[in-house]
């Protein structure tokens, strides 16, 4: 039985695969320990979402941004720290094309 993802292409680069397969378990097993506190299952995913996108968020900028960018280009962009980043939940979350091309070759 094949892993069905909301992107077709997530099987053509195996990294893709395991991350998407890892953060999937992930939000199952946050749920699971959350769905006792929230009146319904929508909510208790909702919840969970947002804790996983705060999950992700502490990787790629305290992880992945640091060995991608320079240095300068960190502090420059002010994304030194993740310690010092506020969410912003009006902010559109959405990449460009040409980002998602790029990420496939790191």
């Amino acid at each position: 039985m094949a892993l069905v993802l909301g992107e077709p292409r997530v099987h053509e680069i195996p990294s893709l695969t395991s991350y998407h397969n890892v953060f999937v378990l992930e939000h199952n097993r946050l749920a699971n320990k959350l769905k006792d506190y929230y009146p319904d299952n929508e909510e208790a995913f909702q919840q969970t979402r947002k804790l996983l996108i705060g999950i992700m968020q502490k990787i790629v900028y305290d992880e992945f941004l640091p060995a991608f960018l320079s240095p300068t280009a960190m502090k420059k962009n002010k994304r030194a720290s993740s310690n010092k980043y506020k969410y912003e939940s009006k902010l559109d979350p959405t990449a460009a094309n040409i980002f998602g091309i790029a990420f496939r070759y790191v």
